[in-house]
């Protein structure tokens, strides 16, 4: 339903839609949502903007960041468990 279709409470303004991609763009960067939907900032597309760009970039190292450390972590356990088992084994003998 559409915020024109959508029916009108008495006494009240229309609430505002909220999209499903502006959902997505919020839990992304709550920061980035608020300038483009609440202060109306134009965001370039261009990811060698300025400061825009610089912000891009330190976000995909962040991501990059938290990729390897999510992997470390599944290295460091595994490593852990095969520790348990030898000592298990050199427990059991």
């Amino acid at each position: 339903m559409s915020a024109e279709r959508a029916p009108k409470r008495r006494g009240s303004s229309p609430s505002p839609v909220i999209k499903a991609s502006e959902i997505g763009e919020y839990a992304y960067c709550s920061r980035a949502w608020w300038y483009r939907h609440v202060v109306k900032v134009h965001v370039p597309h261009n990811e060698k903007y300025g400061r825009l760009g610089a912000g891009t970039q330190a976000h995909r190292k962040h991501g990059g960041w938290v990729t390897s450390s999510a992997r470390l972590r599944v290295l460091a356990i595994g490593l852990a468990l095969c520790g348990l088992v030898a000592l298990g084994l050199a427990l059991m003998r």
